[in-house]
């Protein structure tokens, strides 16, 4: 594959994860605790998107602007439902990830009770691919890399440029001192919900426009997600985004690299071309979060 070809689909997978890592880092940032069912907020979200552009006909934007709003909302709810609760009671990290899993078990059978197993796909019409430097690459691939740009820079002037954003990087830095200067700690919670869920549910769509939408979708990519925020530093948000971004071109790397000149030993056997299947980059996710996880914990960009 040439390094072109590599370069573009690092940089669409990259802005795909980027935008789940974001809000699963804030979620962690925040709460101290790994929120297993964030991508599955994300794939509800895309389910919503699905109804209101194939079964009510509404604009795919639209139907996305939509389903972050619902999805949203889905998410502040269950915060105050069950996260809330067990905050009010110093429920321990550990509690708050397992319950986290069952939620995300629950949804994913809630999905499939709603929209069944099958596989769905968007209204999004096939236009021939461009050219660029010797890459190919879809009208719908520059829509995602635009799309997960624009949201960075969007989640960038959100975080330094908004009361929201500071009071969030204060309660961040020293929830104590933040609620002895009168910030709301539980409001900007539900609000910190409602950010979360919106950048899933924006990455969780991309992900299906591209390929494939169904319940199991949230536990198929939630070994990238994790990769991406632990490879970038859990806590950070930059470190989310740099971090999806390196596991992008190390997947695309790994997937397009031959195998063959080194198990043919130097031409004394006589193999042919052997690469990767694509079926096996969750494994190229999980054996990269595990050398990280031995040799540098703390992620490319740590959190002060």
């Amino acid at each position: 594959m040439d390094i072109s070809q590599i370069l573009v689909n690092s940089l669409v997978r990259g802005a795909e994860l980027s935008l789940l890592a974001i809000g699963l880092t804030m979620v962690y940032d925040i709460l101290k605790f790994a929120n297993f069912a964030h991508t599955d907020y994300a794939v509800l979200g895309a389910f919503f998107a699905y109804t209101f552009n194939r079964i009510i006909g509404l604009n795919l934007i639209f139907s996305v602007i939509l389903a972050v709003f619902f999805t949203g909302i889905a998410g502040i709810y269950i915060d105050k439902a069950i996260f809330k609760r067990l905050r009010m009671i110093g429920a321990k990290p550990v509690t708050l990830m397992i319950t986290s899993l069952g939620i995300a078990i629950a949804l994913r059978n809630i999905m499939r009770l709603i929209w069944t197993s099958h596989a769905k796909t968007y209204a999004v019409p096939l236009h021939k691919p461009f050219e660029i430097l010797g890459a190919r690459i879809t009208p719908l691939q520059i829509g995602i890399i635009v799309v997960g740009l624009l949201s960075m820079i969007t989640f960038h002037l959100v975080l330094h440029r908004t009361t929201f954003g500071k009071a969030l990087r204060a309660i961040s830095d020293n929830s104590d001192l933040a609620n002895a200067c009168a910030i709301d700690s539980e409001k900007m919670i539900r609000r910190l919900w409602f950010l979360a869920s919106a950048y899933g549910v924006i990455g969780g769509s991309m992900i299906a426009m591209e390929h494939l939408l169904y319940p199991r979708l949230g536990f198929d990519i939630i070994i990238p997600v994790f990769c991406a925020t632990i490879l970038g530093g859990i806590g950070n948000p930059y470190g989310a985004m740099l971090g999806a971004l390196t596991l992008a071109l190390a997947e695309n790397l790994i997937l397009a690299l031959d195998l063959a000149p080194l198990i043919n030993l130097g031409g004394f056997f006589d193999v042919g071309s052997i690469q990767i299947s694509t079926g096996y980059k969750p494994a190229i996710s999980f054996m990269i979060l595990i050398i990280v996880l031995l040799f540098k914990p703390t992620g490319i960009l740590r959190k002060k």
